[in-house]
């Protein structure tokens, strides 16, 4: 991630804590978002820790996660492009929330997009 320079989207964001907060008022949009709450309620705490390394990763933190590849988990869950992109508007809502600058929300929308 480092050689990426998503090291520096990580710092930004205030390292794992920030993330982790951040996946906190995420999932607060989430569960009140009649397009996706479905696919989190039923093993939310699990599902929301995997998603937090996941994303602590993805944004340029530690090399972590050890779950299945997400194109195997949507694939398994029926999770399209519609749900992807209501969970991405959700994503957004929530930096928007916590603060952070526009250029930065767009950083953080495309390193997360597959």
């Amino acid at each position: 991630n480092v050689e990426k320079g998503k090291d520096q989207l990580f710092k930004r964001l205030g390292e794992s804590a920030g993330i982790t907060q951040l996946i906190d008022s995420l999932y607060n949009i989430a569960l009140m978002d009649a397009r996706i709450k479905d696919f989190l309620t039923e093993h939310k705490d699990r599902i929301k820790a995997a998603q937090t390394i996941y994303i602590v990763e993805m944004l340029g933190g530690p090399k972590s996660y050890k779950g299945k590849e997400l194109p195997e988990i949507h694939k398994t869950l029926n999770i399209n492009d519609y749900h992807f992109d209501a969970f991405m508007a959700d994503f957004a809502r929530a930096l928007m929330g916590g603060g952070h600058p526009e250029a930065l929300i767009d950083e953080v929308l495309v390193s997360l997009e597959p």
